[in-house]
This record gives structure tokens, C-alpha cells and sequence, in this order.
């Protein structure tokens, strides 16, 4: 059976250029980060191979694995077209300090830093491939369908009895 802690695999260190050192850890949280940002992860390496644009995809792609540390927070940027549907244009990491984490990366590093998320992110999907035998062998359980609740934005009725009668206006 998996369990939330079964998919945080060990990952890998690195350090910052202020001396922090940085555990790499992808959860779920941090992979969703990654697709929201780019639609897929496997979309973040088509993204670095089709324009050559590395430093921002890989402060996103290291971001995304601070996260489950602690140490830094994800501020998404978000653009809205005019049919408005919302895309989400840069996720920023920042700690509390208000340091970011591009800030705190030195490019000179880039080798090492490509080398930790690369290693983190495949213990990641060991560590989640190494439940599937768990998982397969599992009894199926009964799926509960939850109705979404309206949100916000929607207004409700209160439930009136079948029974009720609208008094008459008298006109």
C-alpha cells in the first residue's frame, strides 16, 4: 500500500550560494507545480531541448523539489487571455527571508544543480514504482462519488418542502 511518506524518496543536497544547504525532495506537491507550470513533466525537458532556455525551467524544476522542505514557497504568476481561462506564467520560490531561489543559485553550478534534481527526481519515481506490486495486490475498495460543493462565487436555495403552498397575494 502507498502511503503519502512512501513517494518522498531520500533525494539529494545541494547548496546554495549563501552556504544553505538544499535537500531535493519531489512530492506530489512539487510535481504538480511542474505541470502547472509546463502541462507535463516530461514537457519541462522538451522545454530546455526546443528554445535552449535552461536557467529558468531549472529554477523552476529545483523550486518544485525545495518545496517539500520547507524552505521555500511557491508565488505563481498567472495570465489571463481574453476568453479568460488562466495560465499559469512563472512559479517564483521564495524563502521566508524574501530571498529567492534564483537569486541563491550560482550559474556556475549549473552541472551540479542538473545532476542533485535529475538524481531526486529518479529516487521519486523509484520509490513510487516501488509500490505498484503493493499496490496491484491491494483488495479494490468501493469509490465514493463526491458531489463538488458550488463554491464561492455560487448562490444557494434553502430546501422547501414539497408541501409548501405560496400564500395568495390577494389580487
Amino acid at each position: 500500500m502507498t502511503t503519502g511518506l512512501d513517494l518522498l524518496a531520500p533525494g539529494t543536497t545541494i547548496t546554495l550560494t549563501d552556504g544553505t544547504e538544499l535537500p531535493l525532495v519531489y512530492s506530489f506537491r512539487g510535481l504538480a507545480l511542474i505541470e502547472a507550470r509546463f502541462g507535463s513533466v516530461s514537457a519541462v525537458q522538451t522545454a530546455i531541448r526546443a528554445d535552449g532556455a535552461a536557467f529558468g525551467p531549472l529554477i523552476e524544476i529545483i523550486g518544485a523539489g525545495a518545496v517539500a522542505s520547507g524552505q521555500f514557497e511557491p508565488y505563481i504568476r498567472e495570465h489571463q487571455d481574453a476568453k479568460g481561462n488562466r495560465h499559469v506564467t512563472e512559479i517564483v520560490y521564495k524563502r521566508r527571508d524574501g530571498k529567492q531561489l534564483g537569486d541563491l543559485l550560482h550559474p556556475g553550478r549549473l552541472d551540479e544543480y542538473t545532476t542533485a534534481f535529475t538524481k531526486a527526481f529518479e529516487q521519486a519515481m523509484k520509490s513510487a514504482e516501488g509500490n505498484d506490486q503493493a499496490a496491484e495486490s491491494a483488495a479494490p475498495r468501493p469509490v465514493e462519488t463526491v458531489t463538488p460543493s458550488p463554491g464561492l462565487s455560487a448562490t444557494t436555495s434553502p430546501s422547501v418542502p414539497s408541501t409548501f403552498h405560496p400564500a395568495s397575494s390577494g389580487t
